[in-house]
């Protein structure tokens, strides 16, 4: 079997998409800033709303592990979402500090940039061609 682009591409935009659902729907289900971050999303931020609506149903299967990765990387904002909750959105991405932070980050963009990118290569993939027709006798 060959390895195609567009399959290995498309294959990580799964991956992403399953480990960033988890991750923002788990966050959603925080007790202190999840219904904040919800609504905020809901209103300012489609792409963080659309990962968490599909992360909905599979956070509360996985436990607390959810849970503890985001406060990991975005705990240092729940203050200010506390303080500020029509904002929630923005103050995730603006007031958490760290590593793990920055490649949550990365993931969060990486998922739309590698759907472009498997769609691209499935459409400009090389096909096979044929020069001349079946021959007739």
């Amino acid at each position: 079997m060959r390895w195609r682009k567009y399959r290995v591409l498309f294959t990580l935009f799964v991956l992403c998409l399953a480990f960033d659902a988890w991750l923002y729907g788990s966050l959603a289900r925080e007790p202190e800033v999840g219904p904040a971050i919800a609504s905020s999303a809901r209103a300012n931020a489609p792409l963080l709303h659309t990962y968490i609506v599909l992360g909905g149903p599979l956070a509360p299967h996985t436990g607390a592990f959810g849970q503890r990765v985001a406060d990991a990387a975005f705990g240092d904002a729940y203050p200010s979402i506390t303080a500020s909750p029509a904002t929630a959105a923005s103050q995730l991405f603006t007031q958490s500090r760290g590593p793990l932070r920055g490649l949550l980050l990365m993931l969060y963009w990486a998922t739309p940039v590698l759907l472009v990118l498997a769609l691209a290569s499935w459409v400009l993939r090389s096909r096979p061609t044929h020069l001349m027709g079946g021959i007739r006798r």
